[in-house]
């Protein structure tokens, strides 16, 4: 079994759009009515943010993760993704781009891809598409 680490920064990026953009409608929203609200509401949410990550709390006590076995691979990139398996028997091909790597399946032809830019070490890569290699025949 092999793990590689997910940069956590990359991962929350999803969550932290989230939150910008509903600052940025509070803070539309409550402008002409409260001057002192609206220009509070970004710092007020940031804190939130951080406390929040720091509980674990909701979204933030999510794990992200890849790992790599016998049986396939498993992996949740964001928080907002819910964890997916893929196993080796259903891969037919792999074929690997610059930033993605593309896994077409036997059954229904359907592609899969996979986004690689989400891996804390780049050195993790060239592993990754080692141990890849050694599972599925490449296009």
């Amino acid at each position: 079994m092999h793990s590689f680490q997910i940069n956590r920064y990359k991962a929350e990026a999803p969550v932290m759009a989230t939150f910008f953009l509903f600052a940025l409608i509070c803070s539309l929203y409550f402008y002409p009515s409260l001057y002192w609200f609206a220009f509070l509401i970004f710092p007020l949410l940031f804190l939130a943010y951080v406390l929040l990550r720091m509980a674990k709390f909701g979204f933030f006590k999510r794990q992200t993760f890849f790992v790599m076995d016998e049986e396939g691979i498993k992996y949740c990139f964001h928080l907002y993704q819910k964890p997916l398996f893929l196993k080796w028997d259903l891969v037919d091909k792999v074929n690997y781009q610059m930033y993605e790597t593309n896994f077409k399946l036997k059954e229904s032809g359907e592609i899969i891809s996979m986004n690689m830019g989400y891996f804390q070490n780049p050195d993790d890569i060239v592993e990754i598409k080692r141990i890849i290699s050694s599972h599925c025949q490449e296009m």
